[in-house]
């Protein structure tokens, strides 16, 4: 009886100590928590294979992730980064989106990361821009993105036309496009950001690059240019298929494969979705090049539009180690090209941007990064660079003009009387 006694007191100890082993390790694995919106495919897929091979490279590192929708993911962010229960890493808009949060405390300062970790060198430089506040730096891009007309190179073909390099030469074509009984462009603007960023593109190139700045950064806020107006009135000229408001994205991309329409004006990274809609089209049919130059326009001509979509860590973090290793692997060779082979987007590492024809055989990609890396430098999305009252005027103003309800000239007014309350309100 006793050596049972004695037996099971052993095996008791045991169990005690495998049991607090297991405790121990448990312990040694930190947990960190990301936020990302990318719930459609191909992204999504990409990102959980991202993950599950940092876990594997790193046995002491757990993501936990969170998701919201592409719509929703602005509103949800706003409110979990002001909780105690932040995200330690997510996904984020640049420019003025994210300076509020550098502003209210919410985000981690890594400049001194970026530079001693050498990433900082291995980035193209203009698309850090988005993310630098005060000449530091509190995000990281994820992937390279600009606006660009797509076009049907079947039609322009037909039609015995070439890209153009002027406005004018541009409206031209739309004419002998339509003539032809083709509808010129095909707009969905159902989710108004569509519109937003004609005039993202628009206001840059009409506008004087001083006082675009000091009206966007409210250091003046007046938006009295005559160049704002020149932006909504060439918005409301081009040749768009009819109830804009009324369709949605697909609708407008799907019109341009099918042959519907010969222009849709998109994102980059819309080569992602086209790859899916028709892999043989986008390979074989279809164009990009930038909105041309606006003869007679006060704006700078030689910008893009668009900055990237990157990543920012919480100022709560309790890990910041563990963060810069999950940073580091995100934008590390390897995962950027599995992330371009998977769902066809092009990360900002220099190496694959100068020589993006050694990733990838896909035209449309090689030819748009042509583009942006011409491009002297990128301006910022309307709606993630203005003040969000005066964004939301935009947005919500450029949909009432597709459906006729307000005039450039009363969408003014609106957007002036949005600035000078924005105004008042940061004093």
């Amino acid at each position: 009886m006793k050596k049972k006694i004695i037996y099971f007191c052993i095996l008791l100890g045991m169990l005690t100590m495998i049991s607090g082993c297991k405790k121990k390790e448990n312990d040694d694995v930190v947990t960190l928590k990301f936020m990302h919106r990318w719930t459609m495919e191909p992204m999504k897929s990409a990102t959980e294979t991202m993950i599950k091979r940092f876990e594997e490279e790193n046995p002491d590192i757990k993501i936990e992730v969170l998701t919201a929708t592409n719509s929703s993911y602005k509103q949800k962010i706003k409110t979990v980064i002001n909780s105690e229960d932040a995200p330690d890493v997510f996904c984020t808009w640049g420019d003025e989106y994210l300076n509020k949060f550098v502003r209210e405390g919410l985000v981690l300062d890594l400049t001194d990361f970026l530079k001693e970790s050498g990433t900082m060198n291995s980035l193209v430089e203009s698309q850090m821009t988005a993310f630098q506040y005060e000449e530091r730096y509190y995000g990281i891009p994820l992937k390279v993105d600009a606006k660009l007309w797509f076009y049907n190179k079947d039609i322009y073909k037909k039609l015995g036309l070439q890209p153009p390099e002027t406005y004018s030469e541009f409206i031209e074509q739309l004419k002998t496009i339509q003539s032809a009984g083709i509808t010129p462009i095909y707009d969905g603007n159902s989710n108004p950001y569509a519109g937003a960023h004609y005039l993202t593109t628009l206001n840059q190139k009409c506008v004087p690059e001083d006082i675009l700045k000091s009206d966007y950064s409210l250091q003046s806020g007046e938006f009295t240019d005559p160049g704002y107006l020149q932006a909504l009135q060439i918005y409301s000229d081009l040749y768009m298929n009819k109830d804009v408001a009324a369709y949605d994205w697909s609708f407008a991309y799907s019109g341009l494969i099918n042959g519907d329409c010969a222009l849709v004006y998109d994102q980059y990274v819309t080569v992602a979705d086209s790859m899916e809609m028709d892999e043989q089209f986008t390979k074989e049919h279809l164009g990009v090049f930038p909105f041309p130059y606006i003869e007679g326009a006060r704006g700078n001509q030689t910008i893009i539009t668009g900055t990237p979509d990157g990543y920012a860590v919480s100022s709560r973090t309790k890990h910041p180690k563990e963060v810069y290793r999950f940073l580091e692997y995100m934008l590390s060779e390897e995962n950027c090209k599995n992330y371009l082979e998977s769902s066809y987007w092009v990360n900002a590492r220099k190496d694959m941007c100068d020589n993006i024809q050694n990733y990838t055989d896909i035209q449309p990609l090689i030819d748009g990064m042509k583009y942006i890396r011409e491009s002297t430098s990128t301006t910022p999305w309307i709606d993630t660079e203005l003040d969000p009252k005066i964004a939301q005027t935009y947005v919500n103003g450029i949909q009432q003009i597709d459906t006729g309800e307000v005039t450039p000239e009363q969408l003014i007014g609106q957007i002036q009387q949005a600035a000078k309350s924005a105004k008042e309100e940061r004093k």
